[in-house]
């Protein structure tokens, strides 16, 4: 009994590079019955305990879409979506996480220029930019959908946030990428601002 006590408290912590603890649990969202795994951790500067999903949301709604339009890219790399579908398309007791609580998750896990490899996924980015995955987030590089088409799959992610950027047509957007020439950029997570018709990933955040 207490040997499977201890594997099951192993096998829900993950330990960060900053030392942090952060439960991993799931999700199953009722509208299509589809189960995520999330993370949760307590935020250093506020005590507060936060929970994101850990993996990019998949529901169709309006104004979504597989990777290439084919269905089959959708269970490992979840959907694109719009803005304006993104801001909808969390399930209920969930929204699109804000700029500042993306903000909050990259400087939890060591800051812009350290948090993109504790961040990525250990697998799935192009000419060795895979991460470590050590913060639980499993960020994948699911890339983009643009007016023309499909683009760099396996060497960019995107995520929208729900925050505009006072522009018209623009949200502020989080990006991390394979690393390049330059690995020492695989590390990094990246703050732009996108158009809002561009297709991106989503992560949602207990509300």
């Amino acid at each position: 009994m207490m040997k499977q006590h201890i594997f099951t408290l192993l096998s829900t912590l993950l330990f960060t590079q900053a030392g942090i603890a952060q439960s991993i649990d799931t999700f199953t969202d009722s509208r299509d019955g589809q189960t995520y795994k999330t993370i949760s951790f307590k935020n250093a500067m506020t005590g507060t305990t936060v929970i994101w999903m850990a993996q990019n949301l998949n529901y169709k709604v309006q104004n979504s879409y597989a990777y290439d339009d084919n269905e089959s890219n959708r269970e490992e790399l979840g959907l694109l979506y719009t803005w304006e579908a993104a801001k909808k398309a969390c399930p209920n007791g969930w929204h699109l996480a804000t700029d500042s609580e993306w903000s909050m998750l990259v400087n939890e896990f060591g800051g812009a220029d350290k948090a993109g490899e504790a961040l990525k996924s250990i697998n799935g980015w192009n000419e060795g930019g895979n991460g470590t995955n050590s913060s639980g987030f499993n960020a994948l590089p699911a890339g983009i959908r643009r007016n023309n088409g499909y683009d760099v799959l396996g060497y960019f992610g995107f995520w929208w946030s729900s925050t505009p950027t006072g522009e018209v047509g623009k949200a502020w957007l989080w990006d991390i990428s394979y690393g390049g020439p330059d690995m020492s950029i695989k590390s990094k997570v990246w703050r732009f601002d996108g158009r809002i018709l561009s297709g991106m990933s989503v992560r949602c955040v207990r509300d």
